[in-house]
């Protein structure tokens, strides 16, 4: 897998990908859950001081304060940090490990037929 995503790095492609994640201005709040209803996604809330599964507080006063994570294999992955919890959120929200929670979640919730 490693090797695969250091092709793309290296790709046209990736390239192109990750200078328009760069250039990408940081989303507010708001934008936030507008683009994940947009996109049909749950942000997770959670009992934690941010409030959503998948994030924390990682660094108070800093431009990106917010570290958006999941556990894949047996590991703990940073996804990257972010200038709002629900732009972090919407990040976990997006991931297999985040699609797969919401739907584990989803299936909780939904009540037994006979």
């Amino acid at each position: 897998a490693e090797e695969a995503a250091l092709c793309v790095a290296r790709s046209l492609e990736g390239q192109e990908a990750a200078q328009r994640a760069a250039a990408a201005p940081p989303l507010t709040s708001e934008e936030a859950r507008q683009q994940a209803q947009a996109e049909k996604l749950t942000l997770r809330v959670a009992e934690n001081k941010t409030g959503y599964f998948g994030v924390h507080l990682a660094k108070p006063g800093q431009p990106k304060p917010y570290q958006a994570k999941v556990r894949r294999g047996g590991k703990v992955v940073r996804l990257g940090t972010f200038a709002t919890a629900e732009e972090a959120a919407l990040c976990v929200a997006r991931s297999p490990e985040g699609r797969a929670a919401a739907q584990k979640a989803a299936a909780a919730t939904r009540p037994l037929t006979s």
